[in-house]
């Protein structure tokens, strides 16, 4: 029974921490905007910024090609922050819970997907003629492609669980 307290636990200090992280990073972002008109927090990388600063007649474009990434922020820190409130509450196997679990899955994957994808889509949409550069970190496929299997796993674990209770 110690465990599953220390579990929910875990969870809310990982909740609130969260909201801490995320709180500092705007506060430090809007901050420098507002006094130096400058985003002193990176949230699309150098070469996104690089062609935001040099191509200003595309940035319209490049907000556009960005959006999707905005999009997968703000609803995985939303479905990121259900998930770890029904952790919280020691509900490890309901079912929403895993659902939560599944869409932070599936919001990681098109993420990251999709940031590999979104410098060549948006070097070529700005500017055409130009050598276009792809970046791919193997182990952060693996590691990404693996979620879906975790949450297979994990709700494999919920079935048997239930079985177990119904036995029982």
């Amino acid at each position: 029974m110690q465990s599953i307290e220390n579990l929910k636990r875990v969870s809310h200090y990982t909740r609130m921490m969260l909201f801490a992280v995320v709180g500092i990073v705007l506060t430090i972002a809007i901050y420098g905007f507002v006094s130096q008109g400058q985003w002193w927090v990176t949230f699309g990388g150098n070469q996104f910024d690089a062609l935001w600063h040099q191509y200003k007649e595309s940035q319209f474009l490049l907000a556009t090609v960005f959006s999707p990434l905005v999009g997968c922020w703000l609803l995985g820190f939303y479905f990121l922050q259900r998930l770890l409130l029904a952790l919280s509450r020691g509900l490890f196997y309901a079912k929403k819970t895993l659902i939560y679990l599944r869409y932070v899955t599936w919001i990681t994957v098109f993420y990251v997907c999709y940031n590999m994808a979104l410098m060549p889509l948006a070097t070529y949409l700005v500017v055409p003629n130009r050598s276009i550069d792809i970046s791919l970190n193997p182990m952060t496929l693996i590691i990404v492609l693996c979620l879906p299997v975790l949450v297979h796993l994990f709700s494999a674990a919920a079935e048997l669980d239930k079985e177990s209770k119904e036995i029982v």
